[in-house]
């Protein structure tokens, strides 16, 4: 799992004072400036990754986006264990024309295949699919 830009600024600053001694007030803004230089390089090369991938750059199989312990949001390239309406919300999309835009079938989950065989194998244990037989037989009388 990759560690969090707090993480990898701590981890340098302490290198650097295991090296040279370091009052804390020196710590401190050490770790502040090198936390705003990690999010600077991050902004910069997510925005190249982002012009990479629409100049015609490495292109993913939608279907190949579905993975078994992570989701890709084709638009962003972040990955998710479940590709929510919330984020794509943020691409104005709903999950149905994402689906249709990548070309994905309708039914496709937008979710990791672990995700998507528990959700199942629970379904099948609560007997969820003869609740709902049974529901929708008592609608139609």
């Amino acid at each position: 799992m990759p560690k969090s830009i707090v993480e990898m600024a701590s981890g340098i600053v302490a290198a650097q004072a295991s090296y040279a001694p370091m009052a804390a007030e020196e710590i401190f803004i050490g770790v502040k400036r090198i936390v705003e230089v990690l999010q600077e390089l991050h902004v910069l090369e997510s925005s190249a990754i982002a012009s990479s991938n629409s100049a015609g750059g490495t292109k993913l199989n939608p279907l190949d986006s579905i993975q078994r312990n992570c989701v890709i949001c084709l638009e962003c390239r972040k990955e998710f264990k479940l590709l929510s309406n919330r984020h794509l919300s943020q691409h104005s999309l709903t999950s149905r024309e994402y689906k249709l835009k990548y070309g994905l079938p309708l039914r496709q989950a937008l979710s990791a295949k672990v995700l998507t065989q528990t959700r199942r194998r629970i379904a099948k244990e609560k007997g969820l699919g003869a609740k709902l037989v049974a529901h929708r037989r008592q609608q139609q009388k």
